[in-house]
């Protein structure tokens, strides 16, 4: 996947997604390098079409771009981790205000989202911006394996259980994400259920 945009983005953005290319492991097949790079681009949508100054919107893609960096450590409180490793290297361009503004978009991320101001609600939202999307079968099964892999489902049908309670218990919050995937994610839910209907009867 590529980066677009390229130009707007700060050199520590470049030498974290090398980290994250170079380093973080095969069976992250959802967290990879792709989807810090997607969680990015949707990421600059937002910037666009809110207008947002080009001061805040470096914050935004710095965060985008390093949401996930603590999975190189470990999946386990990886948004904490992500602030933590990353706060060196910023602490060298950035104040600490603005470290602390590209930490609470980070932490906005975990799930269950809870974004406190605007900037954490588009970073947020362009985390899960997939669940409404036509793309969403593909990174459905990249983090199926990835459960898999860390022993969360064994089994389609459990898959199946796990999106189908993912997408009721979740919202977008921006203006932008309610009115494009909404209802790409409401039909997909629909899908769903049917689907768990189905193999509910044939059983």
């Amino acid at each position: 996947m590529e980066l677009l945009n390229k130009r707007a983005y700060p050199k520590v953005c470049f030498e974290i997604l090398e980290e994250l290319s170079e380093q973080l492991p095969d069976f992250l097949t959802y967290h990879s390098i792709d989807h810090s790079i997607d969680v990015a681009n949707v990421c600059n949508n937002y910037i666009e079409f809110y207008k947002i100054e080009k001061s805040l919107a470096k914050l935004i893609r710095i965060a985008a771009v390093s949401h996930d960096y603590g999975y190189l450590f470990s999946p386990k409180d990886h948004e904490e981790r992500s602030i933590v490793e990353i706060t060196p290297r910023l602490e060298k361009n950035l104040s600490q205000k603005e470290i602390r503004f590209i930490a609470g978009m980070i932490r906005a991320t975990k799930i269950p989202q809870n974004p406190q101001n605007f900037y954490q609600e588009i970073v947020a939202d362009a985390d899960l911006d997939y669940l409404g999307r036509e793309d969403y079968n593909k990174w459905s099964e990249r983090l199926y394996k990835e459960f898999q892999y860390f022993g969360v489902v064994k089994t389609h049908l459990e898959w199946l259980d796990v999106q189908i309670k993912f997408l009721e218990n979740h919202s977008f919050h921006t203006d932008l994400a309610k009115e494009n995937r909404c209802g790409p994610k409401k039909r997909k839910l629909q899908e769903l259920i049917r689907l768990k209907k189905l193999s509910d009867s044939s059983v």
